[in-house]
């Protein structure tokens, strides 16, 4: 096997790693989100002008 394909191999493990922790992460931080949420009793009314735009609402029927 040439260099390059072993350092695409590399690159490639790497990148999916990458993708794991990040993914890791980001749950651990909802965790802390939700735990002090409820520490501290805030709705989710309260906190709706400070997140980022999500899903838009559904049509009415």
């Amino acid at each position: 096997m040439s260099r390059l394909e072993e350092l695409m191999q590399q690159q490639a493990a790497l990148e999916e790693e990458i993708k794991q922790v990040a993914k890791a992460e980001k749950a651990e931080a909802l965790k802390e989100v939700r735990r002090l949420c409820k520490l501290h009793g805030f709705t989710h009314n309260q906190l709706k002008a400070y997140l980022a735009a999500g899903r838009k609402p559904r049509a009415a029927k």
